[in-house]
Order: C-alpha cells, then structure tokens, then sequence
C-alpha cells in the first residue's frame, strides 16, 4: 500500500499539480507510525487503542482496523460504544455477513439498548434493506429521541431511498444532537450533490471539512462536484490519506486527465487498477489517456479489459472506435461505433464520429445512413443536422445544403462558427 501511495505522490507532484496540500494529507498516513507506538507503549489503555483503530479505518486498512477495534472493544469490558466501532468496520466495507456478526455482539450486551437497534439498522442498510432499518430506527428514537447515531442512521437511510426532505430533516435533528460531528454535513452535501443542487452540497461539504479537516471521503465529495484546481488537490489529499481506494483515485485520474496532465492522470488509474483490478472505470479511463498521448497499443488493450469487465459501458467502447480509426482498422471502428450507439441510442455521439469519419472517405452513402438512424428518433438533432449538410455538399446539392445548416443554426448546433463559414461558402 505504501508502493501505491509512493507511486502516486512521486508522479503527481513530478508536475506539481497537488503541491503542498498533497504533502499535508500524506501526513495522515504518517500519523500512523506515532498512533502504533502510542497503542504499543499503552496496551491496556483502550482509548489508545481506540484511536488507532479509527485513524486506520480512515485509512481503508479495514482488517487492521477491525483487529484494532476489537482489541479495544475488549479492553472496554462490553461497552456498547465500543462494540459498535467494530460494526463500523463492516459498514465501511459494506460487508452484510460481518455486520450483523458484530451488531450479534451487541445484542449480547443488551439486545434492547437503542445503539444496538442502530447497529442492526446500519447493517441492514449494508443490503439495503431500508424497509427493516426504518423499523429498528423508529424503535432505537423512540426510547432516545435525540440518539446522535440513530439520527444520522435515519438520514443515510432516507438518502439511499432518495427521500430528500425526510433525509434534510434526519440530518438536521443529527447536526443539533451533535454538533461537533461532520457526517450530517457530509450526508447533506452527498444529497445535494444527486440532486443536482451543486452548491447548496458545496456548501454542506465544505461546513464537513471545516469539522473534520482530513476525513478522506468528504475530500473525495467535495472535490468531484467542485471539478476545478481546487477539487484536483482535494481529490489528491483524499488518496493519500487513502491510497487504496480505486473510485477515489480514478476520479482524481479523470480530473487530471481533464486538466491535461495526462502522466499524473496515469499514474492515478493504474493506483486504482492495483488496488483492484477488475475497477472498469479505471481500465477504461486509462486507455483514454493512453490514446490521448498516442499509445495506441496501450489504449487498444485497456479498453477491451474494460469492455470485458462491463461490456455495455458506452464511453468505453466509444474510445475504443476512436483508437479503431486512427489505426486505420475502420470497419472495425464503425462497427464499434455502432454497438456503442446501441448501448444508448439517446446519446447520438457514436453514430456522429462515425458519420465524420465516413466524410473523410468520401463515402457520403454509409454517412447518410448513420445520420438517418439519428434523426430518426430525434428528428431535429442540431449536430446531426449540420452533418446532413455536408453530406450535401459532398453532393454538390447546394439547396439542400443550406436547408440542413440553416436547420442546425436554429436548432443551436455545437458547430455554429463551422456551420456559418460553410453557408457563406455555398
């Protein structure tokens, strides 16, 4: 894990796009080595203990974790607390069997106690059960209205169920129970952000950081909705102090690879890759940059383990038509444009390179029959439009070709400059 984290840093700051706010969060895994000596010279205190349990669930080491948490769970003699902190472990990995395993200790203790019903909701969430959870919830803030856990569980539960206002309220009675703590925060941004309400989830996140300032996952958060220099950092800290977690590191390589720093971007997908290997998004993110600084072979073989992975994922075999064409294998790439439409036809781009690609052969039969499948379902598509158009002009038929691009300048074509240039020029 060390190697992953090595790797990263090494080639990110190489371009200097993370700085010094990369090195500030990598001090979240050198807090480890201090917590460890802490726990190993105080083996009997369990709030040593506990604290190194939690820095390493933070972390993502979850068997270190666990073995962490267990040991102070014992050391605090059946403290419900403390046999919840191991549940939290398996609501992490979000691992079904072990959850209820650890909520099973609890009930041990006390069966009836409000945090163990809490434990029970959380772990039937894990399988999204959100049916059961709401009845262990009602039961838990019946006996403790103002249970922080329960609260918090309560809003989890009415987020995943994309119940907006009952999860708002849920988190808010939460905030007032506790304030101090950043998960409501982080719960309410993560709402917002699925709801499109960009920055009211800016916001909460941001109050999320301010409470918990090196919490990997609400880096994570705020850094893909911000989608800027500002969340490339963020998105940077959260995988140090996380390095093994493949959907933080592929979104930090789809960030650099946006801003252009296509070897940091690499380096991000192939960490996600080694953390786990069958992470399509990172095999398919990868042969898009790959293809972008001109290795072809490269691009070609991570994206058909992409395609092996999840075989109807459209930007993936859209990218892999692309590096088709520009290695000259152009049926194959039209056929891969194809079946990349039909994964879904709502998205006309496939059927759109294909068509340019056939103008470029001077085929203007196989384009108009591309653009013919677009516009048929949608029968004033501007872009498709403005292809018909030099279709026409491939066809020497003027008329016609004016009719097309006037209709995609109505329509609001993505090419408006190309198409007024060609109109003058008819």
């Amino acid at each position: 894990m060390r190697a992953l984290l090595s790797f990263l840093i090494s080639a990110v700051l190489a371009l200097g796009v993370i700085g010094v706010s990369m090195s500030r969060a990598a001090a979240q895994e050198t807090e480890l080595p201090r917590l460890r000596e802490a726990a190993r010279t105080a083996p009997r205190d369990a709030a040593v203990q506990r604290s190194l349990g939690m820095a390493l669930l933070r972390a993502g080491r979850y068997r270190e974790a666990r073995t962490q948490l267990d040991r102070a769970a014992r050391l605090s003699r059946g403290s419900l607390e403390a046999l919840f902190d191991v549940a939290r472990v398996s609501f992490a990995e979000r691992d079904h069997r072990a959850s209820e395993s650890a909520c099973r200790a609890m009930a041990r203790v006390e069966k009836a106690a409000p945090l163990t019903r809490v434990c029970d909701a959380r772990s039937d969430l894990v399988w999204a059960r959100s049916a059961r959870a709401f009845e262990e919830l009602d039961e838990a803030l019946r006996a403790d209205p103002n249970l922080y856990e329960g609260l918090y569980a309560l809003g989890e539960a009415h987020r995943l169920r994309a119940a907006t206002s009952d999860a708002e309220a849920a988190y808010q009675r939460a905030i007032s129970a506790r304030p101090t703590e950043a998960g409501p925060h982080l719960g309410l941004g993560r709402l917002y952000a699925v709801n499109n309400r960009r920055d009211e989830a800016i916001r909460a996140l941001r109050r999320a950081l301010e409470l918990d300032g090196t919490d990997p996952e609400t880096q994570f958060e705020l850094g893909r909705v911000l989608g800027d220099a500002e969340g490339r950092e963020l998105l940077g800290r959260a995988v140090a102090g996380r390095p093994a977690w493949p959907e933080a590191q592929t979104a930090l390589g789809d960030a650099l690879a946006t801003a252009s720093q296509s070897e940091a971007a690499e380096a991000a997908y192939r960490a996600a890759i080694a953390a786990r290997a069958d992470h399509e998004p990172a095999h398919a993110g990868l042969g898009r940059v790959l293809a972008a600084r001109g290795d072809m072979a490269g691009a070609e073989a991570s994206l058909r383990r992409a395609l092996e992975i999840v075989t109807n994922d459209q930007a993936a075999m859209l990218a892999l038509a692309d590096v088709l064409a520009r290695t000259d294998r152009v049926e194959e790439a039209y056929e891969s444009y194809r079946q990349a439409y039909s994964f879904d036809p709502r998205n006309a781009e496939p059927l759109l390179r294909a068509t340019r690609l056939a103008l470029t052969q001077q085929r203007d039969v196989l384009a108009s029959g591309f653009l013919d499948s677009i516009l048929r379902t949608q029968p004033e598509h501007a872009d498709a439009l403005a292809l018909y158009g030099d279709v026409m002009v491939a066809r020497r038929d003027r008329t016609q070709a004016r009719s097309y691009y006037e209709r995609a300048i109505r329509g609001g074509t993505t090419e408006r400059a190309r198409v007024e240039a060609a109109l003058r020029g008819l």
